[in-house]
């Protein structure tokens, strides 16, 4: 098993950011197995070893001192309501909104796609996600179609927790 939640973590984010971690408890490879056979999917190996590891899924946001939070009707640009993401976790008492098995299962049911969410951008409708053969993709919510991404798992969180921290630099500098 190799995490590299932290590494990445690290290399990208500064003290203008708050991770929480989505389970209080370990889980297991199992229970990311079971769940995966359940819904349908192979989750990939480097997404066991997040869920498995230090965070247990996780929610990362830039502290709202820094980035306050959109007030209903504001108007912006895309990226400026972009604020957050978050993984996934196995652990059954964690909230639903947290879980792989919830997530996939409500997916599922509201797209009818055979996949499962792994990585959500607070904010965008499109969701990364992993298809019935294990493949990365990207839920394309207009299209209701799923799009190949390159890279692995380790890819996908370390590009997008860098953009996070980029679009977080922009609206410090913003007036």
């Amino acid at each position: 098993m190799t995490d590299r939640t932290l590494e990445i973590l690290r290399e990208h984010l500064d003290g203008d950011f708050r991770v929480v971690p989505l389970a209080q408890t370990p889980v297991s490879r199992e229970q990311i197995a079971a769940i995966g056979a359940r819904v349908g999917v192979t989750y990939p190996v480097e997404l066991a070893d997040h869920v498995c590891g230090r965070f247990p899924g996780m929610y990362v946001e830039v502290k709202e001192s820094v980035w306050p939070r959109p007030k209903p009707y504001d108007v912006g640009p895309f990226w400026s309501f972009l604020y957050a993401l978050h993984t996934y976790t196995s652990a059954p008492e964690s909230e639903p909104w947290m879980r792989l098995d919830h997530a996939a299962e409500r997916f599922r049911a509201k797209t009818g796609l055979d996949a499962a969410p792994v990585l959500r951008i607070e904010g965008d409708a499109n969701v990364y996600c992993i298809d019935a053969r294990g493949a990365l993709c990207r839920f394309h919510h207009e299209l209701n179609r799923l799009e190949p991404v390159e890279g692995d798992y380790w890819s996908l969180l370390d590009r997008e927790l860098r953009e996070l921290r980029e679009r977080k630099d922009r609206k410090k500098r913003a007036p």
